[in-house]
């Protein structure tokens, strides 16, 4: 016997996350010292220099009031200039320039970046709290430039983990994009721009090896659109975006004054 069949296809409410985007807490991005801490921890029987990690750990992460002097952070992709104005501002200011990763962690990043994605973004994740330590140390003495901290971390995890394109990432104002509540926050991050092929012609020129992220940037352009977009919308505080075109002297002389107006340096 034959039956016939009808069906009535509806719309439906669009889902208020993209898939992609409900494991990112905790598992691509890190949102407090304990919780980094304990990927790193359980690593330990399998990865040796798990240990060598967690004995360049502050004994606590607490959340840190201000240090006496402003701390500016100096964000973007590669080869925007980050290096060449993080160093004239250490020189012009006085201050003391920091990096992060901590310089202390580089013998072991070569390791960590051959782990899966959770222990690698674990290593990366206390890398800033290393900093952070340096910093609140440093910051009773002077003022302190960071090159690269907390807004880098985040976003090329958030990009790396958000599939598709720009409008599958959280939207602004997500839970994801919440700077961790232990963590030291700058007086002021600045975000530097630049126009993609000359980005690619300055990364041409320097010639240095890149990971695989940052080669991820060369050839995958919504990749990097997800990262400059990730980065504009972390908050705590928000980056302030500075075009990196013009002269370095132009770019010191523009972010100078942006540190003058915020932190009255």
């Amino acid at each position: 016997m034959d039956m016939s069949k009808e069906y009535c296809v509806v719309p439906s409410e669009a889902p208020e996350h993209h898939p992609s985007t409900l494991s990112i807490i905790n598992s691509d991005v890190f949102y407090s010292f304990e919780d980094a801490y304990e990927v790193i921890k359980k690593c330990g029987d399998i990865i040796p220099e798990a240990t060598s990690v967690m004995e360049l750990l502050p004994s606590r992460a607490e959340a840190r009031s201000k240090p006496d002097f402003p701390v500016i952070v100096i964000e973007g992709l590669d080869a925007t200039g980050k290096t060449t104005l993080t160093e004239s501002l250490r020189d012009s200011l006085g201050a003391t320039l920091l990096r992060s990763p901590p310089q202390c962690m580089s013998p072991l990043r070569a390791r960590f970046d051959q782990e899966p994605p959770l222990i690698r973004r674990a290593f990366y994740a206390l890398g800033n709290y290393i900093t952070a330590e340096q910093v609140g140390q440093e910051g009773m003495k002077a003022p302190v430039i960071v090159d690269r901290f907390w807004h880098s971390t985040a976003a090329y995890a958030i990009a790396t983990a958000v599939s598709g394109p720009v409008c599958n990432l959280p939207a602004e104002g997500s839970e994801v994009y919440r700077w961790p509540s232990d963590l030291l926050q700058p007086s002021l991050v600045v975000l530097l721009t630049l126009d993609p092929e000359e980005r690619k012609r300055r990364l041409r020129d320097r010639g240095q090896g890149k990971t695989e992220e940052e080669q991820e940037l060369d050839h995958n352009q919504l990749f990097r659109l997800k990262v400059e977009e990730a980065y504009r919308r972390i908050a705590g505080p928000a980056c302030v975006t500075v075009d990196a075109s013009p002269s370095a002297d132009q770019v010191l002389q523009q972010v100078r004054l942006l540190i003058r107006g915020k932190c009255h340096l």
